[in-house]
Formats: structure tokens, sequence, C-alpha cells
């Protein structure tokens, strides 16, 4: 050992004194030469007794110097000199390359900030989350009767205001458990986090706030600790502030405060807000065995509610690890684009495979000739391999920066809100993911093409005179390489053209109101504003009575909710001849709270009964309208006009004075979620909410007659205006809705399109180099055959007959691969034969044409030129 490590440091020692040895070797041997020399007196005679003393200096270096290093930077020496005489062929290369290095960096960044790169937190592989959600009661359930974790709740986060320091403000807080930042493993920046009992009823009232609010609203005041807030009229003492960039559940949520767990308060602890659970494994525990605890233990929560449930309510509940839970939709998302811009990198690596293999044809006399001076295969093997991590290994570089200026695309993917997404970077882990991929790219497409050369017939590349020299094993390879291309270009354009499709019905569905010209202002006054139903009628009637004198307005209406802003008013409900059972507890349904006109504003047709009117007070008779789809549902047969219904906590049943048509209310694919079993409209004056209160925040919505851009700003100053303590929201566009609910599946629809073009360029560009490739092989056999007769049309179909071959059996092999992707994507593409069919004939065709120029050139050649050069 001692002498191995010593033979290094003496290699180590040379590479930095190289000249001094080799003068000191030199002096050696011309010494050796001289008493050579004296002893024999003949100089030739000296020579021969010397032997070749070049060779042994050689030697003698090589003893002392790292060979295998030295011989590589050779080799990409040598590799940069060929590659600057080829400038033409080397841009395409590393174009090529570079292409599919981009899109691999750009959405390898996206997958590393939300599925590798660890949360912040401690440990935070042992972090999971419980599937399904829970009210407070099997929270304190959970926490008391689990032995493998410790569980914790947070709330997704609602919109609250702050009031008592400075003007109202409107912000998202979530009600977390007290054990919340422990189980998370997270410090707090200032003071500290929720103890122990902070989460009984009397000791709830403090709140931990985000840095991000502690530098806006607080000016980064370090005594902000022990300050008071009103959270919803709610006075909270400050008790700590959380670092910078922790978010958590959301981005958007600022201020967390503990949800009170009263046992007393049966309604809240049992029928509150269900949250989601989290927890941390304990030491020693297994992922398994918290899954089996957790599934044993939710199979029978359904019997513990004090109201009826479905049976086995939630029994299937397991755990996920919470890194995978919270990248949520987006997962799919970018894990589908990974795969297809990986798609593209192997069509780019096939595609230079295919260029190195017909320049190693070329190269075969330089081959020859290395191989007779006594280059091994091995030798010849390493020379041209190194020539291939060379330039995937520039390509990578130039695909690294197009990842990185490219990058604001693909974060277009992911929700702004989403945890982890502000961290979407080119970082270290990117690049050296990048610099892995050039490493593997390089070897990919270049081992290959170095073996098959390395196996060329010395005598035949020396004698043969070029044109007629061929290899079957080289030509066939290059077949599968294009084929192969073919094949994944075909999957990658069959899914963005169900993609666009989908993206085409998406745009096109009506939503079933009106957007054009519509905007909304939130108004959010604190719940005791709406204590007295009368006074909170009476503001939003004036406020209403001024928005239709804001110039440019035609009509003005308030609701609850308007379409497409992601807000799920949902209430218990009783329906008449529909009675509660364990297996079909209270259906829960949509609830808009609107005013008389919000239906002929919002262009919402009535196709039954009649619509709200002025004369619907609070002391008239409970009515409701019911959409199309909930009247069908409960009453298929009969008319739904003058039927009941009612919240589970209202003691009056209201009656059913309507039916509307189905609007889009939750998103252009769906009108409400499917945990949702109807829709309702309610007189705001009749409203309630699920505090069993009238709905103090509401929206006022206006139509503008045209193009009227003060209309907006004169409807926030209108509601700014009404009271300074209540918190105006932005003015919202409703056409802007409509477009942002499509603009994630749009964004990875135009991703996966350009992949889908980049992947049928660089296919057309491999399919015109094999068959070009072909005819320059074959320029010798075509000349024969022109000479003995044979008319350009029969050469121009033998030529076409080939590619067409390569390409029907590429096409059926990614028919083949597409109908599996696809099947396996039924959730977010449709299948279409249509599609399917006119992809393949639309890739044959490109086949064709990108065949004929060769082919047409090949009609083209002189037999008697090429003959009387042969």
């Amino acid at each position: 050992m001692r002498a191995a490590i010593h033979r290094w440091l003496r290699k180590l020692r040379y590479q930095t004194e190289r000249e001094r040895f080799r003068q000191e070797l030199a002096e050696e041997l011309a010494l050796h030469a001289d008493l050579k020399l004296r002893e024999c007196s003949d100089p030739a005679q000296m020579r021969r007794e010397m032997g070749n003393v070049t060779l042994a200096a050689e030697q003698s270096a090589d003893v002392r110097s790292f060979i295998f290093v030295e011989q590589f930077m050779k080799d990409i020496r040598y590799a940069f000199r060929l590659f600057a005489k080829q400038p033409g062929f080397t841009l395409v290369v590393i174009l090529s390359l570079a292409l599919g290095m981009a899109g691999n960096t750009a959405v390898f960044s996206t997958v590393n900030a939300l599925l590798i790169k660890p949360l912040p937190f401690r440990d935070p592989g042992r972090l999971l989350r419980i599937t399904e959600f829970y009210p407070k009661a099997l929270l304190v359930y959970f926490q008391r009767q689990s032995r493998t974790m410790d569980v914790a709740s947070v709330s997704p986060g609602g919109d609250l205001n702050v009031t008592g320091d400075g003007p109202a403000f409107r912000l998202t807080a979530s009600a977390t458990s007290a054990n919340l930042f422990k189980v998370l493993g997270v410090p707090v920046l200032l003071g500290r986090a929720f103890e122990a009992g902070e989460d009984q009823p009397g000791n709830d009232r403090v709140a931990v706030i985000s840095h991000e609010l502690w530098t806006s609203r607080f000016h980064s005041d370090p005594d902000v600790i022990g300050r008071v807030i009103r959270v919803n009229e709610i006075s909270r003492r400050i008790v700590g502030v959380m670092p910078a960039g922790f978010t958590f559940p959301s981005a958007r949520v600022q201020l967390w405060f503990p949800a009170a767990l009263d046992p007393r308060n049966a309604e809240d602890y049992w029928g509150g807000e269900f949250v989601p659970l989290i927890g941390r494994l304990r030491p020693g525990m297994t992922m398994e065995q918290a899954k089996g605890e957790v599934h044993s233990m939710a199979s029978g929560v359904w019997s513990m509610f004090p109201f009826p449930m479905p049976f086995h309510w939630n029994s299937q509940a397991t755990v996920m690890p919470l890194q995978t839970d919270l990248a949520g939709d987006a997962r799919s998302r970018v894990l589908i684009l990974l795969c297809a811009v990986s798609a593209v990198l192997v069509i780019a690596c096939a595609n230079v495979a295919s260029l190195l293999v017909a320049r190693a044809i070329t190269r075969r006399k330089e081959i020859a000739l290395r191989a007779a001076l006594g280059a091994g295969r091995m030798r010849i093997v390493r020379q041209l391999l190194t020539e291939s991590i060379v330039l995937a290994a520039v390509a990578g570089a130039v695909g690294l920066a197009m990842g990185a200026f490219g990058l604001q695309l693909f974060r277009a993917v992911v929700p702004a809100d989403l945890p982890g997404a502000a961290h979407i970077q080119i970082d270290w882990n990117v690049a050296g993911y990048t610099a892995l991929l050039s490493l593997l790219a390089g070897i990919s497409f270049g081992l290959a093409p170095a073996v098959t050369a390395s196996r060329l017939s010395l005598v035949e590349a020396v004698k043969s005179g070029g044109q007629r020299s061929s290899n079957t094993a080289l030509t066939g390879f290059r077949d599968w390489l294009v084929g192969g291309e073919i094949a994944l270009t075909l999957v990658l354009v069959i899914g963005a053209s169900l993609l666009v499709r989908s993206l085409y019905a998406l745009s096109t569905v009506n939503p079933g109101f009106e957007a054009q010209r519509v905007m909304a202002v939130r108004v959010s006054p604190d719940p005791s504003f709406c204590a007295q139903p009368a006074r909170c009628i009476a503001f939003y009637v004036r406020l209403l009575d001024q928005a239709r004198g804001v110039s440019g307005v035609v009509d003005a209406a308030f609701a609850n909710t308007v379409p497409l802003d992601g807000l799920l008013p949902a209430l218990p409900m009783d329906v008449e001849d529909h009675p509660k059972t364990a297996e079909h507890p209270a259906p829960m349904f949509w609830s808009g709270a609107i005013s008389s006109g919000y239906l002929r504003l919002m262009g919402i047709s009535l196709l039954a009964g009649r619509a709200f009117a002025a004369t619907d007070s609070r002391d008239s008779e409970p009515v409701v309208l019911l959409t199309e789809s909930t009247a069908n549902r409960f009453w298929p047969d009969e008319s739904a006009i003058g039927k009941h219904v009612k919240t589970t906590f209202e003691p009056h049943w209201r009656t059913v004075v309507g039916v509307v048509a189905d609007i889009r209310q939750y998103n252009l694919n769906n009108r409400i979620p499917a945990m949702l079993s109807g829709a309702m409209y309610t007189p705001y004056a009749q409203s309630v909410d699920e505090d069993h209160k009238m709905p103090a925040v509401m929206d006022v919505i206006v139509k503008a007659a045209g193009h009227a851009p003060q209309a907006a700003d004169e409807l926030y100053r209108l509601a700014a205006g009404a009271n300074s303590n209540i918190p105006v929201g932005k003015v919202v566009h409703l056409e802007n809705l409509v477009g942002e609910s499509v603009s994630n599946f749009r964004s990875t629809t135009w991703l996966f399109l350009s992949f889908a073009a980049v992947a049928l360029i660089l296919a057309t560009i491999g399919i015109y180099g094999l068959v070009s490739y072909s005819v320059a092989q074959r320029t010798y056999e075509i000349s024969i055959r022109l000479a003995v007769g044979a008319t350009t049309g029969g050469i121009l179909r033998m030529i076409l007959a080939r590619s067409l071959r390569v390409a029907g059996l590429a096409t059926l092999a990614g028919l083949i691969g597409a109908f599996a992707v696809i099947r396996g994507l039924s959730a977010l593409l449709p299948t279409d034969p249509l599609i399917y069919a006119g992809v393949s004939a639309f890739l044959i065709c490109v086949t064709m044409l990108a065949s004929f120029v060769p082919a047409w050139s090949a009609t083209r050649i002189d037999p008697v030129r090429t003959l009387r050069a042969e």
C-alpha cells in the first residue's frame, strides 16, 4: 500500500516538473550514448546496441505519468481539432442534442423542486400524509390511538380579515393543531411555535405569522412578538414568526392559528371543516407499519359520528409521503413532460448515432491505418467514444444555458402557490443531472458506432475504392435507429394532437354564463357585520344602487361567489322524498347566495318556474332555485317546481320555485366537484352559510356597456369607499377567470406540442440522412442498374420502397406504443381513432417527402462518369 502511494505521489510530482525530468532523461541517455561510443568507436554499432532510444524515453516517461489521463487528454484535443475541420457536422450534432438537453434541464428543474429536493423540514423523509379528510374529533382520535406516528392537522387555508394594526386587510390563514410545527420539525425565526394545550378553548387566541407578512405589514419589526391583532374579530397575540421560504400548506398562507378542540361543541367538533392529517413516523417505525395502522383505525370511524355517515367512510385511507401529496396534480403533469422530453433526447441521440455511423464509414481508412500502426480495438473504441462524449458535453453546456433561459415557460405548468414552486431554478442538482445526462447520452449514441467501426476489415478498407464499400451491419443499425425515431415521434405527435383537441374542446365549451364585459370586486366585512341581517342587506343594496350609477355600467348584482373563482360554499341538505339513511346521508349542495338580478346579468337561463324577485325578503316564504342536473337527479320523472329542500340545521323547508340551466361553476371541465350532489341558489336575504349565519363576504358584480376601462377603477373606488374598515379585493374580470381556468392545461399542451415538433424535425432530418447515405453508398450499384437499362422511375421506386418499409414498421410499433401510453393516461387524454390514423398517415407522408429529394438525386446519377471513376 505504501509503495502504491509512493508511486502515485511520484507521478503527481512528475506532472509539475515534467520539463526537468525530460531534460535529466535526455542528459542521461546522451551520457549512455557517449560511453557506448567510447567502447565500440563505431556510431552505427553504438546505435544498434542502444536500440530505439526514442521508445526508451517514451517508456521511461510512461512509468512516471498517468497514462490513461494523458491519452484521454490527447483524445480530447484530437476531437476538438477534428470537429473544427467539420464545423457543419459539429453544429448539427450539438444543436440536435442541445434541444433535447435544454428541455430535460428545464423539466427536471421542476421535478427537482417538487419531488426530489427535500422539504425544508427536519428529516422530511419521515413525514406522511394520511389520505382523505377528517373532522377535529378524528384528529384527537388519531393522536391518541396511533402508535406509529405523531399526528397533526392543517387546514388548506381561508381568507380572513385582519384589523387592529393600521388599515384592515385580508389574508389567507390556516387553522392547525397545536403540534403542527413540532411534527414538521421546523423552527420559528422569532418567538416560539404553538405550545401544548393552546388548541383548547380559551387558550387558542395566539397566532404565528409568515416572514412575508412580517416584512410587508410589520416592517420586520422585532417587537412584533406579543402584539395583538384581530383576525375575523378574534383578538390573537402574535407569538412567532416563521423563517423566509416556509410555505405550508401553500404559498398563499400567511398566518396560522390553533384550531380549537372543544368536544362540548359537537357541531364544530364533528361537523366542522374536514381537514388533512399529516404524521411523522416515530423512531423505529416504517411507512408499511403506518399504512396498516391507518387502515385498521379508519375502517370503523364512520360509526363514531353522532350523525349518519356512509358505511365504511374513509375505510380505504392510507398514507403517502408528504412531498408526493404536496406536489398534487402537478406531479403527473411534470412526469409526463419529463417522459416526453426524454423521448425527444432519445430521438436526438438516435439521429446523432446515425450521423456517426455514416462518418465512421467515411473514416474507415483512417481507422484501418491506426490499426495497422498498432492501435488495438479498445484504443480505437476509446478514441471514437471520447469524440462522442466531447460532443455531448458541449451540447450539455449549451442545453443548460438554453434550459435556464426557457425555464419561465415551464413554471407555467405548476400552480404558483404550490410549495416548492418558488424554488424552481437551475441549481447544482439540475447541473449535475444535465452533466450525467450528457455523459450517458455521449456513451449511448457513441458506443455502438464506435464498436462497429472498430470491426472494419483492414484489407477491405485499404483496397476499396470507396463507393462500393458498404457495411451491412452499419446499414441495418441505421435503419433501426431511424425506425425508432419515427416510432417515438409518432407517440409524441399523437399525444400532442390529443392534447390540442382537448384544449380546443375546453376553450370552445359553453360555460353557461356570459363573461364578456363582466367584472366583480369582493367586499369582505367581518362576520359580525351581518349579526343584524337588516344592516347587511341594507349595506349591499345601497352599494348595488351606487354600482349601477358607475359610468359605463348597464347592470349590477351581487353574489357570494362568481363562477370559476375556486370557492365552493357547500351545505348539507335534506331533500323531500329522499330520507337520510346511514348508506345515504345528507347530500351536500353548492349554495349560491344571490341578488334578484344575478341570473339576468350573468345570462343564466331560467328553464322552469320563476326567478327571484325583490319581494323574496327575509320575512317572506323561503324559496330556492335548483340547477337542471340537480332537479333531474332527485326528481327525474316529475317537475321539481313545488318540491322542498332545506339545510339540515334549518327548521323550515324551502320551496323550489324555479329550475335554471347548469353552468361551469367549478371549472370548465366540471359543473361542480364530484363530492357535491347538487347546486342551488337562494335569495341573499334568506341565505345562510356553513356557520348558520348570513354570508358577510360578497362579490359586487357589474356588466359594462362596451369598452369602459374606467369602470373597473370606479367600481374599486366605490367599494373601497363604502367603509374604511372593510377590506376590498382587486377587480376581477370574468373573461380572465375563464382564460386562467385552462392556463395550466394550455401551458402543458403547448410544451408537449413543442416537444412533438422538435421530435418531428429531428426524425425528418434522420430520414433524409438515412436515404442520402444509402444513395451515396449505392451509387455504383445504381450506376450499373442505369447502365443496363433501369428507368429513373424504377430507381425512384426502389429507394422510396425501402423508406416506406422502415416507416411502415416504425409506424406500427409507434401505434402500439401510443395506444399503451394513452390508455394509461385515459384520465388526461381521450382516445380518438381518427387522430391515430391521421398522424400515422402524416408521418408516412413526411417520410416520403424527406426521402424524395435524395431519391430524385439518385436518378440524376451519370453512370458513365461513375463507372469511369471506378
